[in-house]
């Protein structure tokens, strides 16, 4: 993360007034002053100080991670399989940051790693129908009859699914963007397998306004500014339409599994 725009999200001031504090010298890096604004910092290795104190980024903290196939999405695992947890630093988890939603073990792409208790209710609460897409692999052409069921929703767990939209990626009809508002356990690989197709490769590559575009995999990044404020957008919108907050607490969601 640049410098100035570490100093903005640690609270130091507006992005105009910090770069005025590193032109000045006024912030030190690893006991240097730094005077470029290029300058990047990992908060995890760079101690980074401003009038004499430490600098460090608190609050809510908001990561994309690119999921590899055969992470477990969850906090703990009793059996020390490996998790979406072991590839992000202490601190994120010492403050709370858990996964919003849920991967299932052979699937890969967009986590969001939170500790914005709201953010990860809108998100994941099927009233609020927040639109994911996943890239589904085939193990054969996918029939134009059966997509046209799979658009207008099938019966999965006693009810129907809403409806879904569906896009092939090239001639091979292999290859399909699935575009649907909610997320039920395994959904997607029921959804083709209630029709004798098998997924052989899925990958989630958006939700909500997040993408996982330039992530390599078992890699995450910290959200950009524009994309915090179209998330707290979303959620503001959502919790206002509904009139009331939802369940997880504001600083510690409770990850849905």
């Amino acid at each position: 993360m640049r410098i100035n725009r570490f100093l903005a999200h640690a609270g130091v001031g507006s992005r105009r007034n910090v770069e005025e504090l590193v032109r000045e010298g006024r912030v030190k890096v690893n006991g240097r002053a730094v005077y470029d604004l290029s300058t990047d910092i990992d908060q995890d290795k760079d101690i980074v100080e401003y009038a004499g104190r430490r600098v460090r980024i608190e609050g809510y903290h908001y990561l994309i991670l690119n999921k590899p196939k055969g992470y477990l999405t969850t906090v703990d695992d009793v059996q020390n399989r490996l998790k979406v947890m072991d590839l992000v630093p202490e601190r994120y988890k010492n403050a709370g940051v858990v996964p919003v939603g849920r991967l299932d073990r052979d699937t890969e792409g967009l986590l969001l790693m939170t500790n914005d208790g709201d953010a990860a209710y809108v998100l994941t609460h099927p009233k609020f129908e927040i639109e994911k897409e996943y890239l589904v692999e085939l193990d054969r052409p996918l029939e134009d009859a059966v997509r046209d069921k799979i658009c207008k929703g099938i019966f999965m767990y006693g009810r129907r699914t809403r409806p879904a939209e569906i896009v092939f990626l090239d001639d091979s009809k292999k290859r399909v963007l699935l575009k649907i508002k909610e997320g039920k356990k395994r959904q997607v690989r029921i959804t083709f397998g209630n029709f004798s197709y098998r997924v052989k490769k899925l990958t989630r590559v958006s939700f909500g306004p997040l993408q996982v575009r330039g992530i390599n995999s078992g890699s995450y990044r910290l959200l950009k500014e524009r994309e915090i404020q179209a998330l707290k957008k979303i959620v503001r919108q959502a919790l206002k339409e509904r009139g009331k907050r939802g369940g997880y607490p504001r600083s510690k969601p409770t990850p849905i599994i």
